[in-house]
C-alpha cells in the first residue's frame, strides 16, 4: 500500500493552537451522535469482532492497518458480509493500538484506537463527514471521535478567524484585527482545556496517553550569575524532562504514529552530538523507564543499538558499547540467541580497545629496513608534536592514495606557516615488501613510515584494521597517548577538528570537568 501518513494527525499549530490531534476531515459537527457505549457486554470475551458499517461504500474489499514504527502494516482484509457491512472477527486478539480502515483504493475512512475491549461497532459514510458517526461498545473511540469533531470545529473557527485577522490588518483596522486574535487565543485555550480534561477523566486510555504526549514540556527560568538566561540549565532540564509526558511503560506507545518521531527526535537531535558519556547517562534513564514493560524495552533496546551501531558520528560507538555492555551483554536481553550474543561480544571485544578517551598502546614497528636492530624500530610514542596522526594504509589501495596526498597538502601548508600540530605515523598494510618500499621512495612522505607486518603487536588486530579496512585513522593526544579519533575524517578538516578539541579540553578545564 501507498498511503501518506500525512492523512493521519492534524498538526494545528500555525497560527492556530499548539496541539495535535486526529482529524478525519474539516467539515464542522452540528450535532455530534451520542455513542451507544456498552462496554460490560464486551468486557470479557475473547478475540475479536470489529464491525464497520460504511454508508455508501461501494468496496469489495477493505483493509485494516496498524501503525508501527514510521510505517503501517497491513493487518488484516475483508469483504463486505453485506453492502458497505464489514466484518473483522476472529479467536485472537489483535495488538493493542492505533489502526485505520482503508478503503480499497487506498483511501483513509478512519482512524481508531484498539485496547482491551475488541468488540464494538463503528458506523460511518465516504464523505468523511464526522458528523455522520458514531461507535457503540468502545468508550475510548467515543471519546476519540468526541476529540475530531471537537478538533474539527475549531480549525473550521480558527481559519475563519485568521482570515478575518488578516483582512482587518491589512485594511489597517486594528482593533478588528485585536479582536479576532483574542478570539484566536480563546479557541487554543478551550482546546487545551478540552484535552486536559480528556487526559484526565480517562488517564488509562491509549488515546488520552497519546494526547497528554504531544503536550510540550514547560521548562522553567533558569538564572546565571549576571541574572541573565542560563541556556545550559534549560536544555540539560530539557533532556531530563523530554520524556514526562510519555508512560515508557506502557508499549502500546510502538502503535501510535507520533512515538518514533519523537524518539528520533530526542536520540537523533535533542542527544545526537552530545559527548558519548552524557548519552549514555540520558540512554540509561530512558531505558530504566521501560523495564517494566518487557516488550517495550525489547523495542526501545534494539531501536537504541541499531541507531548508534550503524551511525557515523564520532564516538557513537562509545554508546553502541555501552547499550551492549550494561543491556545484551548484561543478560537483560531475553529474546536473543546464542548466535546473536556471539556476535555482540565479538563485536564488543572488537571495539573496546580503540574507543575514544582509551590510551592507545605503543607501537614499535621497523621502518623500510625492516632490521631487526632496534634502532630501526621507531615508537609511536616518540612524537614531538601534540598529536599524532596513527594512518593506517595499503600503498596500492586508490583510496589510500587520494587520502595520503590529502593528507600531504593538509601537512604541508600547516608547515608553511608554522602552526602544524601533529605528526604522522604512517603504518603500511602490505604484505609485498618491494612494492611498499618503491611506494615510499616514490612519495616520499615527510614523516615517519613503518609496516613490514612486523611490530611488538599484532597492531592490524589490535586497531580492528581488518574488519574496518584501509585506510583507517586515529589520533592520540600525546599527553597522555588518548585516543581522540578513531574513525577517518575529510582530512582537510583535521585543524578544525583539533582546534575544536581544544576548545572543548579548555572548556572543561575551565569548568572543572
Amino acid at each position: 500500500m501507498n498511503m501518506k501518513k500525512s492523512f493521519i494527525l492534524l498538526l494545528m499549530s500555525i497560527s492556530l493552537f499548539g496541539i495535535a490531534g486526529l482529524s478525519a476531515q474539516n467539515n464542522v459537527p452540528k450535532n455530534l451522535q451520542k455513542s451507544k457505549n456498552n462496554p460490560a457486554t464486551y468486557r470479557d470475551a475473547d478475540g475479536h469482532k470489529l464491525v464497520f458499517n460504511v454508508k455508501d461504500s461501494r468496496d469489495t474489499l477493505v483493509y485494516l492497518v496498524i501503525h508501527y514504527n514510521d510505517k503501517l502494516l497491513l493487518k488484516d482484509s475483508v469483504k463486505p458480509v453485506s453492502k458497505g457491512k464489514f466484518v473483522f472477527e476472529g479467536k485472537n486478539r489483535y495488538d493493542d493500538g492505533m489502526y485505520s480502515l482503508v478503503s480499497m483504493d487506498k483511501k483513509l475512512y478512519l482512524n481508531f484506537i484498539l485496547d482491551n475491549n475488541q468488540h464494538f461497532t463503528y458506523n460511518l459514510d465516504t464523505t468523511m463527514d464526522v458528523n455522520h458517526f458514531s461507535v457503540e461498545g468502545s468508550p475510548e473511540n467515543a471519546e476519540m471521535l468526541r476529540f475530531q469533531c471537537k478538533t474539527s470545529e475549531a480549525s473550521q473557527k480558527a481559519n475563519e478567524w485568521s482570515k478575518k485577522r488578516k483582512e482587518f490588518e491589512d485594511a489597517g483596522n486594528t482593533d478588528s484585527a485585536n479582536f479576532y486574535k483574542e478570539k484566536l487565543s480563546g479557541i487554543n485555550n478551550e482546546m487545551q482545556a478540552f484535552i486536559d480534561d480528556l487526559i484526565a477523566k480517562n488517564p488509562n486510555f491509549l488515546f488520552s496517553k497519546m494526547q497528554k504526549s504531544y503536550k510540550n514540556i514547560d521548562i522553567p527560568e533558569f538564572k546565571d550569575e549576571n541574572g541573565e538566561n542560563d541556556i545550559q540549565k534549560q536544555a540539560a532540564y530539557y533532556r531530563l524532562h523530554y520524556w514526562d509526558n510519555v508512560d515508557l511503560g506502557d508499549h502500546r506507545f510502538i502503535y501510535i504514529p507520533s512515538f518514533d518521531p519523537k524518539m528520533k527526535d530526542y536520540f537523533l537531535k535533542v542527544l545526537y552530538h552530545q559527548e558519548s558519556d552524557t548519552i549514555n547517562k540520558y540512554i540509561d534513564l530512558f531505558l530504566a523507564k521501560t523495564e517494566k514493560d518487557t516488550f517495550m524495552y525489547h523495542y526501545c533496546c534494539d531501536w537504541l543499538s541499531y541507531q548508534f551501531e550503524t551511525s557515523k558520528v564520532i564516538g557513537h560507538d562509545a554508546v553502541f558499547y555501552h547499550i551492549a555492555m550494561t543491556n545484551q551483554m548484561a543478560g537483560k536481553c531475553y529474546w536473543l540467541d546464542e548466535d546473536v550474543l556471539a556476535k555482540y561480544q565479538k563485536r564488543t571485544t572488537r571495539i573496546a580497545p580503540i574507543l575514544i578517551g582509551n590510551i592507545a598502546p605503543e607501537l614499535l614497528i621497523p621502518d623500510t629496513t625492516l632490521s631487526d636492530d632496534m634502532r630501526n624500530w621507531h615508537s609511536s610514542y616518540r612524537m614531538s608534536k601534540p598529536y599524532t596522526i596513527l594512518w593506517f594504509y595499503d600503498p596500492d589501495c586508490p583510496t589510500c592514495k587520494k587520502e595520503s596526498k590529502n593528507l600531504r597538502a593538509v601537512y604541508d601548508s600547516l608547515e608553511a606557516i608554522g602552526k602544524r600540530n601533529f605528526d604522522v605515523y604512517a603504518i603500511a598494510n602490505d604484505a609485498d615488501i618491494p612494492r611498499w618500499k618503491k611506494y615510499v621512495k616514490e612519495n616520499n612522505y615527510p614523516w615517519m613510515q613503518v609496516g613490514g607486518n612486523k611490530g611488538n603487536l599484532d597492531y592490524l588486530e589490535y586497531f580492528n584494521i581488518y574488519e574496518m579496512g584501509n585506510p583507517a585513522m586515529f589520533i592520540m593526544d600525546n599527553k597522555d597517548h588518548r585516543i581522540i579519533l578513531n574513525k577517518r575524517i575529510d582530512m582537510f578538516s583535521l585543524p578544525q577538528f583539533l582546534e575544536e578539541y581544544e576548545r572543548i579540553e579548555e572548556y572543561k578545564r575551565n569548568n572543572g570537568q
